[in-house]
């Protein structure tokens, strides 16, 4: 089995920073990739020195912690400057067009037992490795935001993926101190699936009768949550909520698990440049409104994750392992399918399904109301 012990980073902005940082903490060396030596140079003070000097400051670490961290980490303008890594993780932006050319290039420069992996949210693994020489030694590792606090690590496998690669990535974000769930190569993977449904569900209703803060107050209501859907939703950015969700809806619309379409509401929220207001304003009281919300998005969330299971994308016990880890929810959603009941989540489906959001999983055809299996 491939040894990791040199990783390469390509694209070291606030994700591929944080995935460097981590890597470094963990005891690996990095070499991060950057388009030219200035950008090489600034990243470095911007991404490691600076907030490493503000821990340093604040007293959390010592500056022979600093001087040991940073030191495990180089940067290159080069990609021949990535040939001695034993695993490349691409964090480029998120253009397909890209992300080919950056693995076509790896391809030509690494060794041919490096392993090669995207750190990508949306994009097929598969596509995304077709200049790959031997795919077997690649796949996916999604990390979630921020990658150097959220716990999650997807280990995407796709059809070409090894038992080998497989092996050497979980161990490798074990010793990250992740936690790492399998998943297969499928648009949105496991996580992002659910949750972009569920915001864009809940996007939906804003308006003149539900303002931002009545929405996240529903949503904190119907998962149980601390933090709402519209709080998580401007943490991530409402420019990558709503392109996120205008690639799920084109993957899979019009595939037999059906996905809702990007809301208007997401739409000019983004474009207009301002978060979701959730500080001020009158939280709707009115049980009607806040009881059709709470079906559309429960029925949203069941509908997918049943989806998910019934593809094979990802097992009961890792979806919600995944789910409980990355979004901060107490429950996943196959435990609140079973807490409702199975006749009452059915219903909530049907509700989701009449709205045009989703088609009717097999499970719910067949009228199979067993409770999900979980440890």
């Amino acid at each position: 089995m491939t040894e990791i012990k040199t990783v390469g980073v390509v694209g070291f902005g606030v994700m591929g920073a944080a995935i460097a940082l981590n890597a470094a903490g963990a005891g690996y060396k990095v070499i991060y990739k950057e388009l030219n030596d200035e950008l090489v140079a600034s990243m470095f003070e911007r991404w490691v020195t600076k907030p490493l000097s503000k821990r340093v400051a604040k007293g959390k670490i010592n500056q022979d912690d600093m001087d040991k961290l940073s030191g495990q980490i180089s940067g290159t303008s080069l990609y021949s400057g990535l040939a001695e890594c034993d695993l490349v993780i691409e964090a480029a932006i998120e253009k397909m067009d890209l992300k080919i050319e950056v693995f076509a290039e790896l391809s030509k420069v690494c060794r041919k037992d490096a392993i090669l992996v995207s750190n990508t949210s949306t994009f097929l693994i598969e596509k995304l490795m077709a200049e790959v020489d031997n795919p077997s030694r690649t796949a996916g590792l999604h990390y979630f935001f921020p990658a150097n606090i959220n716990r999650l690590v997807e280990v995407i496998k796709q059809k070409e993926t090894s038992d080998e690669t497989y092996s050497a990535l979980m161990e490798f974000a074990k010793k990250n101190r992740k936690v790492a769930i399998t998943v297969k190569d499928f648009p949105g993977f496991a996580v992002n699936p659910v949750f972009i449904a569920s915001y864009v569900v809940l996007d939906s209703f804003y308006g003149d009768k539900l303002n931002a803060i009545s929405l996240e107050s529903i949503s904190q209501e119907a998962l149980g949550l601390k933090f709402g859907i519209m709080w998580v939703q401007n943490g991530a950015g409402l420019g990558t909520c709503f392109h996120a969700g205008v690639s799920m809806a084109e993957y899979l619309r019009e595939a037999d698990t059906g996905y809702p379409e990007m809301c208007e509401q997401l739409k000019k929220q983004f474009e207009s440049g301002t978060p979701w207001d959730i500080e001020g304003g009158p939280i709707t009281e009115i049980a009607a409104d806040r009881t059709l919300v709470k079906e559309r998005l429960l029925g949203a969330i069941f509908a997918i994750s049943t989806h998910l299971i019934e593809h094979n994308v990802v097992s009961p016990d890792d979806l919600e392992l995944g789910i409980i880890t990355s979004l901060a929810w107490p429950k996943g959603p196959l435990a609140l399918m079973n807490e409702l009941g199975m006749e009452e989540s059915a219903r909530l489906i049907k509700v989701a399904v009449a709205a045009g959001d989703f088609k009717l999983p097999k499970k719910f055809a067949d009228n199979d109301l067993t409770p999900w299996v979980l440890k």
